[in-house]
Order: structure tokens, then sequence, then C-alpha cells
């Protein structure tokens, strides 16, 4: 099982050109982790992250934080969250959460191409 979703998930990586970097597995708590990820082709890149890896039309909801990812050389993307103190924000409160990067680039009639979910934890 785990197989076949490691497979889907680099099929999917590969027809959004978004490749997930960081981060995976474990951040701790109180520290606000940078978004990483490779990205193949033009557009915006913007970053959702979630408690819960269910898509909508492709994409995970926004409830945790979103924000746009800047660009750096080699197709390099990076979105740094901004730091709270507030005991809801997703790095102050420790559990499993998702995130996704979801480029704005036009091919047909879809404009959001919605790289794969990656999931990880808040100890």
């Amino acid at each position: 099982m785990n197989a076949v979703l490691a497979t889907a998930a680099v099929a999917f990586a590969a027809a959004s050109g978004i490749h997930p970097i960081a981060p995976k597995g474990d951040v701790d708590r109180g520290h606000v982790p940078a978004f990483r990820m490779k990205v193949n082709g033009k557009g915006a890149v913007f970053v959702r992250v979630c408690r819960s890896a269910r898509r909508v039309h492709g994409a995970i909801c926004d409830n945790e934080t979103t924000g746009r990812a800047t660009r750096a050389t080699g197709g390099l993307y990076t979105y740094k969250p901004r730091a709270y103190k507030f005991s809801s924000y997703f790095a102050n409160r420790p559990g499993t959460y998702y995130w996704q990067a979801v480029r704005i680039a036009c091919s047909g009639n879809d404009c959001r191409q919605e790289g794969p979910v990656t999931r990880f934890t808040v100890r």
C-alpha cells in the first residue's frame, strides 16, 4: 500500500512540476520551518499548510497558513511564514500537519497546478 502511495506522489509531482524538499519529518515546537521546493516551469508559487491532507479540487485547505514562495536560483522556491506566539498557531501546537505547493500557471483551462501533499509533525 505504501509503495502505491509513493508511486502516486511521484507521478503527481512529475505532472505538476513541483517537488517538495522540506519540511519532512519532525519540526520542533516553536520553530517556524522554511518550506522549500523545486519547481519546474514558470508561475507564482503559493504554499498551503493544513491539519488535514484532504483535497478539495486538488488543493488542501489553507486554514493554518498560506503564503507566496520566493524564487531562488535553479528553480528552488522558499516560503518562510511569520513567527507568532499565540498557542493556536501551527508552529506552537504539536500535531501532524500537511503542506502543499500550488503553482499558478495556466495550461489549457486550468491555471492552478497542485503539487503533492507532504506530511510533517510539530513535536
